[in-house]
């Protein structure tokens, strides 16, 4: 079976073989030749697609709208929590630091007595456990925001 015409061209009968049955090919070399030459010459694509339009169309065994809706969905819930992660994590540490710690006072004061000062670590455990406090609660309630955003099963 000639594969090309004189005019370098595939033959109607090569177009035909590889639309009913592309296995019966004679050898490697043809197949190579034939589909590099249908990657370069557009005449022949174009004759190779007319013919295949006659065809039986491929139906997929089963649909994947639900799932591609789920998908995206899922993606779309994703970017828009993403995109205001960062903020929202800023704004909450801002507001833990200016509702949950202890008013700070900067004018100067008089100097405590001996017996009422207390020692700077126990100052320091004091104002991180109130902080830890402040954090864990506002991480809890984005916590808990974010999971309303949990796709139903």
């Amino acid at each position: 079976m000639e594969a090309f015409r004189a005019d370098g061209h595939l033959t109607n009968e090569m177009l035909m073989v590889l639309v009913q049955s592309p296995e019966l090919l004679p050898e490697e070399l043809t197949r190579l030749e034939t589909a590099e030459h249908l990657a370069f010459c557009d005449d022949c694509l174009h004759r190779y697609m007319e013919l295949l339009e006659g065809g039986p169309l491929l139906v997929p065994a089963r649909s994947c709208e639900k799932t591609l809706w789920s998908h995206i969905r899922i993606r779309a819930i994703r970017n828009a929590v993403s995109r205001y992660a960062t903020a929202a994590a800023a704004v909450a540490l801002a507001l833990t630091m200016l509702w949950g710690s202890p008013r700070m006072d900067f004018t100067p004061s008089l100097p405590l007595p001996a017996e009422e000062r207390t020692s700077v670590s126990r100052q320091l455990t004091g104002l991180t456990g109130e902080l830890n406090d402040s954090l864990r609660g506002a991480v809890g309630g984005i916590s808990d925001f974010l999971n309303g955003f949990r796709p139903v099963s």
